[in-house]
C-alpha cells in the first residue's frame, strides 16, 4: 500500500531585504502542488527540521493571526481535501490549491467594511500592489520595499511590546524606531532613509483615504537623510579593454559580452538581460533597441553601436541575439573575474575603499552607470540622455552619475595644463 503523500513547507531563495517567501509543497501520484500565499520570514528564524516558524507568537504579515497555526491548517486542508477527493479519483492540483485560497479568503483576508483599517492592513495592501500611482503598477522593487519595511515594523513592535498603528506614529516613534534600526537592526543610513520615507508614504495614503488625522509624520524632524555614496564607472578605455581580453572561460566570456551591451545601451541589468527579439528594430539602415523598462514603464530607444552590432551577430543563432542572462549574483561574481583578467586592478577609484581594487568593485550596476556618467562627460545633453536612461528629473539623473573627485581632480589637471602650456606658447 502506497504512503500517505506529506505537506512540505520549504523557502524560497532570499529578496534583496533577505526575507524568504514560505510555500507548501505536495507531491502525489505523478503530481505536484507548489502554493504560495503571501507569507514570508527570514531564513535564521525557520526550523527547518520541522518546518515552522521557531518564534511561536510570530504572526501572519497582518498581525492578526499566528504564522504557525495558518500552516498547520494549510495542511491540514490540503490533506482533508485530496483525502475526500481520492472516492473521484486522484484530484488535481487546482483543486486542492482552491480549497487552501477559500480557506484564506474566509478566514485570513481583512473585511475592510467590517473591520477598522490599521497600519499593517494598509501597508498589506501596498505589499499586494493593490495601491498604485496615478493607475500604474508598483515596480517589483517597490513591492519588495514595502515588504521589508512592514518587516521592521512588526519586529519593532514585538521588540518594543507596543502596538503600532496610525496614531502611534510621533515623533517619539520616530527617535526610538530610528535608534532600533541603527543599533538592533544594524541597517545602513540609506537603508533606513528608505525605511522613513516608506513609512511616510504609508501615513501619507492613511491621511488621504481617511484613516487618520495623525500629521505628526509631517514634521521636519521626522526625516533622515541618506548619505553621499560613492560608485565607480568604467571609461570608454577601460571598456574595451575589458571588451579586448582574451577568456578561455566560456561563460565569463557570455558574462562579459552582455556586461559590455549593458554599458553601451545603458538599460539595467533586468532590463538589457531581457532583450528580446522584438525589441531590435531596423530604421534608415539603422539598428535600435526599443523596449519599455521593468522598473518605470518607460519606453527607451537606443542606437546599436558597432560593439552592440558585433555582439549581436556573435549571437545570431540565440533567439534574443545575446548570451544567456544568469542570476544578478552570479553575473556579479563572473564580472569581477574577467576585471582582474583583463588587468582592471587600479586601486584608489573609491576614497571610502582606497585599498579596493576597481575589478572587485565592478557589478551589473556598472554597466548602466558606466554609459551615462561617459557620455555625461562627453558633454552629450542631460536631456537626451535622460529619455535613454529613463530619469523624470535632471536632479535625480546628476544624483546617480557618479564623477569621483579624482576624476574632477584629473580634469582639472588637464584644464590647468592645457592653459600653461598655451600661455609658454604665446610667451615663445
Amino acid at each position: 500500500m502506497p504512503r500517505q503523500p506529506v505537506v512540505h513547507f520549504r523557502l524560497k531563495p532570499t529578496d534583496q531585504a533577505g526575507y524568504s517567501n514560505i510555500y507548501l509543497q505536495f507531491i502525489y501520484h505523478g503530481r505536484r502542488l507548489f502554493f504560495s500565499f503571501g507569507q514570508s520570514i527570514k531564513p535564521s528564524d525557520w526550523n527547518e527540521k520541522k518546518q515552522r516558524v521557531k518564534n511561536k507568537l510570530a504572526t501572519t504579515i497582518d498581525g492578526k493571526f499566528a504564522l504557525n497555526d495558518l500552516l498547520d491548517n494549510l495542511e491540514e486542508i490540503c490533506i482533508k481535501t485530496y483525502n475526500e477527493s481520492l472516492k473521484d479519483g486522484i484530484p488535481e492540483p487546482e483543486h486542492l490549491r482552491m480549497a487552501m485560497e477559500h480557506f484564506i479568503d474566509k478566514n485570513h483576508q481583512p473585511k475592510e467594511s467590517k473591520q477598522k483599517p490599521t497600519l499593517f492592513s494598509l501597508a498589506t495592501r501596498f505589499i499586494n500592489g493593490e495601491i498604485k500611482f496615478r493607475g500604474r503598477d508598483k515596480s517589483e522593487g517597490s513591492l519588495k520595499n514595502y515588504h521589508a519595511v512592514t518587516k521592521h515594523l512588526k519586529d519593532y513592535e514585538a521588540y518594543s511590546k507596543t502596538k503600532i498603528d496610525f496614531e502611534s506614529i510621533n515623533l517619539d516613534f520616530f527617535y526610538a524606531y530610528v535608534s532600533y534600526l541603527q543599533k538592533k537592526q544594524k541597517l545602513a543610513v540609506n537603508t533606513i532613509a528608505k525605511d522613513i520615507a516608506i513609512l511616510k508614504v504609508f501615513m501619507g495614503e492613511a491621511v488621504d483615504l481617511g484613516y487618520t488625522d495623525n500629521m505628526q509624520f509631517r514634521h521636519k524632524k521626522f526625516s533622515f537623510s541618506e548619505e553621499e555614496t560613492e560608485h565607480i564607472y568604467l571609461t570608454e578605455k577601460e571598456l574595451y579593454k575589458l571588451y579586448a581580453v582574451q577568456l578561455q572561460n566560456k561563460k565569463l566570456e557570455q558574462v562579459r559580452d552582455l556586461f559590455v551591451f549593458g554599458a553601451w545601451v545603458g538599460l539595467r541589468f533586468s532590463d538589457f538581460s531581457n532583450i528580446k527579439p522584438e525589441n531590435i528594430v531596423k530604421s534608415d539602415d539603422d539598428f535600435y533597441i526599443k523596449i519599455i523598462t521593468q522598473k518605470t514603464k518607460e519606453l527607451v530607444i537606443i542606437p546599436c553601436n558597432p560593439v552592440v552590432l558585433e555582439i549581436f551577430e556573435k549571437y545570431k543563432n540565440n533567439s534574443n541575439r545575446l548570451p544567456k542572462a544568469i542570476s544578478n549574483q552570479k553575473f556579479n561574481d563572473y564580472i569581477k573575474e574577467v576585471g582582474e583578467l583583463a588587468e582592471l586592478t587600479e586601486t584608489g577609484r573609491l576614497s571610502t575603499q582606497p585599498k579596493e581594487r576597481l575589478c572587485d568593485l565592478i557589478s551589473s550596476h556598472t554597466a548602466r552607470r558606466s554609459f551615462a556618467t561617459n557620455f555625461y562627460l562627453q558633454g552629450f545633453p542631460t536631456i537626451d540622455l535622460m529619455k535613454i536612461t529613463g530619469h523624470k528629473t535632471e536632479r535625480a539623473f546628476l544624483k546617480y552619475i557618479r564623477v569621483s573627485k579624482l576624476d574632477t581632480a584629473k580634469r582639472l589637471n588637464e584644464h590647468i595644463k592645457l592653459k600653461w602650456n598655451n600661455n609658454l606658447m604665446r610667451v615663445a
